[in-house]
């Protein structure tokens, strides 16, 4: 399994194929193509089928295709998948694929990376029925304290990208209120590097960017713990090594 240091840059969600030793990204693959054509690779990447691309009937052998994909150590996590009421694809059919691909979270093991559009409310309602053992990280996060609280205060963790440069953005206003023992950071489909994101953060933050890496490298330990096997993979100096950061 990859996996980052304490000294690299951690990008939590990206649709881009980086290539900077000093940044650790997980690449998303949600599209049907992607999906159907997913072979295992050193690199780190999460799958899921986005609600975008859901069509009806067509859903039951891509939620198949994601569960046999994530069985390969170097697929993290399960989504990008969730819930987005500014598509047309009826409710009842985005949670249920949303609710089959939690599923398969929860039976790997692995976090749950979610897709949020104008649907905080019914996702918050659904962190709370389901009370997952996984992490539930919040992509593209990008509203206000009360809302980032409620989510926190029930477990998930909130992955922020590029709105947190926009000055108007509610993501702007709120970050330095919230807690950063459940933040993470993210390009998604930004076409700059994810180190420019840990620049503004540590200036809303008020704190070094030393400090705001071993912030996010423990939320990744603590999302994206180092099994036994995962360990001899890594090598005992490096395992020592990240614990020591």
């Amino acid at each position: 399994m990859p996996y980052p240091s304490g000294q690299q840059y951690i990008d939590l969600h990206t649709h881009i194929a980086w290539n900077y030793p000093y940044i650790f990204s997980i690449r998303s693959l949600v599209k049907p193509l992607e999906i159907e054509s997913f072979q295992p690779s050193a690199a780190a990447v999460s799958i899921g089928l986005h609600p975008w691309y859901i069509e009806p009937g067509k859903e039951h052998k891509l939620i198949e295709l994601v569960r046999d994909a994530s069985l390969n150590p170097n697929v993290m996590a399960i989504g990008e998948c969730g819930i987005d009421l500014k598509i047309e694809t009826q409710y009842r059919l985005q949670e249920k694929v949303f609710l089959k691909q939690a599923a398969i979270a929860e039976e790997l093991k692995k976090p749950l990376v979610i897709h949020c559009v104008k649907a905080y409310q019914q996702l918050t309602n659904l962190l709370k029925q389901q009370k997952p053992k996984v992490p539930w990280i919040f992509h593209g996060f990008n509203n206000n304290e009360q809302v980032a609280m409620e989510l926190i205060n029930h477990g998930a963790y909130l992955s922020v990208g590029a709105d947190l440069l926009k000055d108007n953005s509610k993501i702007r206003k709120s970050f330095p209120l919230l807690p950063p023992d459940h933040l993470f950071l993210e390009t998604d489909e930004w076409q700059q590097p994810v180190w420019k994101l840990y620049a503004e953060a540590v200036k809303l933050l008020g704190i070094t960017e030393k400090i705001l890496k071993q912030h996010l490298f423990d939320n990744f330990r603590n999302c994206f713990p180092i099994h036994q096997d995962s360990e001899s993979k890594i090598g005992t100096n490096e395992v020592l090594l990240v614990q020591k950061l």
